[in-house]
């Protein structure tokens, strides 16, 4: 993933955190992980692996087709 797309999954992460009104420590438990996983993908812009964001799909109970599921990711070329 690069920059771009890291920002997009961080402004995705955070979306789901506040729809479920759930912190970064909550997400990485649920997910699995160390909090400074997560934590290093926020607040330094870290790329997060395939295996992090498909761990971070299932701790929030959403596949990843769904998380995936908004601009621009989900616009049809014209």
């Amino acid at each position: 993933m690069d920059k771009q797309h890291s920002e997009l999954f961080k402004e995705r992460l955070y979306s789901y955190m506040r729809e479920e009104n759930i912190t970064l420590n909550r997400v990485a438990t649920l997910s699995g992980m160390a909090t400074t996983t997560l934590s290093n993908i926020v607040n330094r812009g870290s790329a997060p692996r395939i295996d992090t964001v498909y761990k971070v799909c299932n701790g929030l109970g959403v596949s990843f087709h769904d998380f995936f599921d908004f601009p621009p990711y989900n616009e049809v070329e014209k």
